[in-house]
């Protein structure tokens, strides 16, 4: 269960306290997380249910201290299994959104900076192309395609503005800070996770609560079918059996399913990797091309919108080398969601 921390609550009142109304708080993936654990509403709703039953697996054990059965222990055992396994899905759904949503609005600020360099390319052409034309160097329906491209840049530039708007307005709502101005620090590299597909299968079967539950309602059908083989009608003992041999059957598929889900996971995560490489040297590229171009343009032999053109594409350039960044965060945590390992545990802790 999650338990506050004294440390996080005084992370969320210097967020919010510390720099004047107008200033824009610079606030880290790590930061986001925190404030995540205690404000986020969707999160405190479901630790209350797992309190509850926290509470009530306690009194249920109090009050039958001496006449319990070990069948209904089992029954205990699954129901409290199950709201443990809820709350954590909810804590892993919400963690994940947050770091969707936080990294998403970095790379949509790449994406405004990038637009922007394309518009202001787009307008000089234009310009350009409206001096050749009123020295009738190009045709009308020329000069109209370019007002058009413009216009379109334009456009696009708006859009990606509102978007990141709306995007911050729902961002801030998760974390209740919907009055505090926010500033979204640059992404760093993640850690590379360094886990063999044996390991992590080995520590997936070893802590699925998913396969805990399987597990339980096996033994469950076990004891049902010891106690109709003793006293109950031939028909009971045959269902019973069926159910036990469903059981057992479900309980072989959750194994397979959960085996194959971390094979995939762990898939995902060594092709996100590589992504990282393939985008990093992407980036190299575009930064050498970048640099030649100013060159070229310091020379004389390009002009202005040429290097702003290079320069738009270098910043998209940044933006997928970050994307890439983005996907395999998501992949370390749809990975260690299946291992049971704490949402968010494996994000570095230099965010």
């Amino acid at each position: 269960m999650r338990i506050r921390k004294f440390s996080v609550l005084m992370l969320l009142l210097l967020v919010i306290f510390s720099a004047p109304v107008s200033a824009a708080e610079v606030l880290s993936l790590n930061q986001a997380l925190n404030i995540a654990e205690e404000e986020n509403l969707d999160l405190e709703m479901a630790e209350i249910e797992y309190q509850k039953a926290e509470i009530n697996q306690k009194n249920l054990e109090l009050q039958n201290k001496y006449n319990f059965t070990e069948v209904n222990k089992l029954e205990i055992n699954k129901s409290y299994l199950s709201t443990e396994k809820r709350y954590q899905d909810t804590r892993a759904r919400i963690i994940k959104s947050i770091i969707q949503q936080y990294t998403n609005l970095w790379l949509t600020e790449k994406q405004i900076e990038a637009q922007s360099l394309t518009t202001e390319a787009e307008e000089r052409l234009y310009n350009e192309m409206q001096a050749r034309y009123e020295l009738s160097q190009i045709s009308r329906l020329d000069l109209l395609d370019q007002s058009n491209t413009f216009n379109e840049a334009q456009n696009n530039l708006e859009n990606l503005k509102n978007n990141y708007q709306q995007s911050l307005l729902e961002f801030k709502t998760a974390l209740n800070l919907k009055d505090q101005e926010l500033k979204i620090k640059e992404l760093p590299a993640p850690e590379i996770w360094n886990i063999t597909e044996a390991e992590a299968v080995k520590k997936g079967l070893e802590n699925s609560n998913d396969l805990k539950i399987a597990q339980l309602d096996y033994k469950l059908a076990e004891k049902e079918y010891a106690k109709k083989i003793i006293d109950a009608s031939d028909s009971e003992q045959k269902i019973a059996g069926l159910d036990l041999k469903s059981a057992e059957l479900a309980l072989e598929k959750a194994e397979e399913e959960l085996k194959n889900s971390i094979s995939k996971a762990h898939l995902k995560l060594k092709q996100a990797e590589k992504n990282i490489d393939l985008q990093k040297n992407n980036l190299e590229r575009a930064e050498s091309q970048f640099s030649q171009v100013q060159r070229q343009f310091e020379l004389g032999s390009v002009n202005k919108t040429t290097v702003i053109q290079y320069q738009a594409s270098l910043v998209n350039s940044e933006y997928q080398f970050k994307n890439s960044y983005l996907n395999y965060y998501l992949a370390k945590e749809e990975l260690a969601d299946l291992l049971n390992m704490e949402p968010g545990v494996t994000i570095n802790a230099v965010n």
